[in-house]
């Protein structure tokens, strides 16, 4: 599969044209961050529902989003896999293959609780970054203030992910062509991450130069664009996400209304 950034091109239409790029940019913050710090997983399942309801009402690609999920998914279920071998004090499952390996109940609830924070904090952010295009993304940064050299440095780093991504790939393909055997998923990913860390030594030296002649035609490190307000609909849709989530953590019995609902479907 093609690397690429999670943003849309410039000629994809969507709902949300309208919509500022800086709210676009701070629903998904608003939306993550608090089951991020908040130890409740029925949050975090409301929250994957609503993003889910906002893509289908924008229609926004969700197999596409998903699929950017395939390089990192592995991460997390590395991180997690062993959480339930050594957190927690009451055992439910119990290996022997020459030594005991205990599963216990209180690692295995963590473990879980931290694949669903990355998992949805990755679905929501993507989610609402393939709303935006390239420049409505450096735009919405612009409009935070964030220091002009900062934005020029994420600018060049965004520019080569994709660049770095597609010249592991040929060279891996490369590699096979003439005869090396690369078996399996995690060999592979090995192989990438030793071919993408000597890539990026080789291509600080190409931004620097980059960055020079730059300098050199004049760029002054500040990015600008055309004005652009935040209008009534931008403030609505904003404050109707902020006190959708305060009335989730305050005044919403999640767990009461789940319980219903799977009552319903239970004898």
């Amino acid at each position: 599969m093609k690397t690429t950034l999670p943003f849309r091109h410039e000629n994809e239409k969507t709902y949300l044209n309208k919509i500022h790029p800086l709210v676009r940019l701070i629903l998904p913050f608003i939306l993550v961050l608090p089951f991020l710090f908040i130890n409740n997983i029925y949050l975090i399942f409301t929250i994957l529902i609503l993003t889910l309801i906002f893509n289908l009402i924008f229609r926004l690609n969700i197999l596409k989003i998903l699929s950017r999920f395939t390089v990192i998914i592995p991460f997390v279920l590395l991180i997690t896999l062993f959480i339930p071998l050594y957190v927690g004090d009451n055992i439910i499952y119990q290996l022997k293959i020459g030594i005991k390996i205990n599963i216990y109940k209180e690692g295995l609830s963590l473990a879980f609780l931290i694949f669903l924070r990355v998992f949805g904090a990755l679905f929501v952010f993507m989610s609402f970054f393939s709303t935006l295009t390239y420049s409505e993304f450096i735009e919405a940064l612009t409009k935070l203030r964030i220091p002009a050299f900062l934005i020029g440095s994420f600018v060049i780093m965004l520019h080569y992910i994709p660049i770095l991504a597609s010249s592991n790939k040929k060279i891996l393909e490369a590699q096979e062509m003439r005869g090396k055997k690369i078996t399996t998923y995690w060999q592979k990913l090995k192989i990438h991450a030793y071919i993408m860390g000597k890539s990026i030594i080789l291509n600080m030296e190409r931004s620097e130069k980059l960055f020079e002649s730059l300098k050199m035609r004049g760029f002054s490190g500040k990015i600008t664009f055309a004005t652009k307000r935040v209008k009534f609909h931008d403030f609505t849709l904003l404050t109707f996400y902020i006190i959708t989530v305060i009335l989730l953590i305050y005044f919403i019995n999640l767990e009461f209304i789940y319980q219903g609902v799977i009552s319903l479907f239970l004898p």
